[in-house]
């Protein structure tokens, strides 16, 4: 029980080290619900423009609590832990930014030797030594015979040549995993896209360089759709700017998958607009819990509402699984966001501020 308390103390400690950065302040064009200017009507030229009418839109709507499980339980509380406890401070998703990332080539290259290298080292290799330690402990005469003048040069070959290099490999892999990725700058991921809360800006990454960068309320969100081979639906949550002829979105969604009922991807849209606005606390999910006392917003409400600082994180990863669970079949019932914002007008706070002044 001591060796527990003990574990549980320093791992509070580590996380502890990890939230001592500053709290974030917020630009002037950060994303606020309750007070922006009236957006212009959107253009109906371009080529995405046109696509749309194949997608389905997704409106600024009033925030809830509704998120989507899909890609959230890809991190457990012990992999929070892990990343705490090697002082790895940059997950893709903080107080200040929603990142999105791919494999680059190298990195897919990679994947392919670690596949192959699994495959040899737990199937194939194996089998290979079984037949050779057969033929020296059950062979007769000639099988004796061939190996003494053959088999023991294959034998060294298959062990100096493919054993150790699979080996080299999966250790590499497995120091990689466990958090070392110094011993691979090859294998750095591409990014994409980021979502700044702190700014309110959206830019889209083009070979790890900005290709464009608008404001967040400048986009139009839509629900693109294609086919698969087996007559199935995938899906891509994109982010279309309204005011330029872009051949390119920005895709968001990447991290929840595309094979999920339309209602999921309301919920995750849900989710991406509360973390953008600045009105708003964060969502109250797991990767962005060590994030909540660095974000002002988010500090004054949970001091408000005496939130558990540590309430996803102190979790077992079966309590968290179970608790994702709860929450996905609670959520059945439940609108996946709220009310429709027309953001072609001033939002009803600003609206009533300017009556109040023309009264004085």
């Amino acid at each position: 029980m001591a060796f527990v308390n003990a574990s549980k103390s320093k791992q509070n400690d580590q996380q502890a080290a990890q939230d001592h950065r500053s709290v974030s302040e917020y630009q002037d064009t950060a994303y606020n619900s309750q007070s922006f200017a009236p957006q212009r009507s959107r253009q109906e030229k371009g080529f995405l423009r046109r696509m749309m009418t194949s997608g389905k839109p997704f409106s600024f709507s009033e925030t809830t609590d509704s998120i989507t499980v899909y890609g959230l339980d890809k991190i457990t509380p012990s992999e929070m832990a892990k990343i705490a406890a090697i002082n790895q401070q940059e997950v893709y998703w903080d107080e200040q930014s929603l990142n999105g990332e791919g494999l680059t080539g190298w990195s897919q290259v990679y994947a392919i030797m670690v596949s192959i290298t699994n495959g040899c080292l737990f199937m194939v290799l194996p089998l290979a030594y079984i037949l050779f330690l057969s033929g020296l402990l059950f062979g007769e005469g000639e099988i004796v015979f061939v190996w003494n003048d053959g088999m023991s040069d294959l034998f060294w070959g298959l062990t100096l040549y493919a054993t150790l290099p699979c080996l080299l490999i999966y250790i590499h892999y497995k120091l990689l995993h466990a958090g070392y990725m110094f011993l691979a700058p090859f294998l750095r991921p591409s990014r994409i896209f980021e979502l700044n809360r702190t700014t309110g800006m959206v830019t889209l990454f083009k070979k790890n360089k900005p290709f464009f960068t608008h404001l967040f309320i400048e986009f139009d969100c839509v629900l693109m759709s294609s086919p698969t081979q087996q007559g199935f639906l995938n899906y891509s949550l994109t982010l279309i700017h309204r005011y330029q002829d872009y051949s390119v979105g920005v895709p968001i969604s990447g991290s929840m998958g595309a094979n999920h009922k339309v209602i999921e991807y309301h919920r995750f849209w849900n989710m991406v607009q509360r973390y953008m606005d600045i009105s708003q606390p964060l969502p109250d999910i797991l990767v962005l819990e060590p994030a909540r006392q660095r974000d002002p917003t988010t500090i004054a409400y949970d001091k408000e509402h005496n939130r558990n600082p540590r309430y996803w994180r102190d979790m077992t990863d079966d309590e968290f699984a179970k608790k994702m669970d709860e929450i996905e079949k609670a959520q059945k019932n439940t609108p996946a966001t709220g009310k429709s914002i027309n953001i072609f007008e001033a939002p009803n706070a600003i609206v009533s501020k300017k009556h109040s002044n023309k009264k004085k």
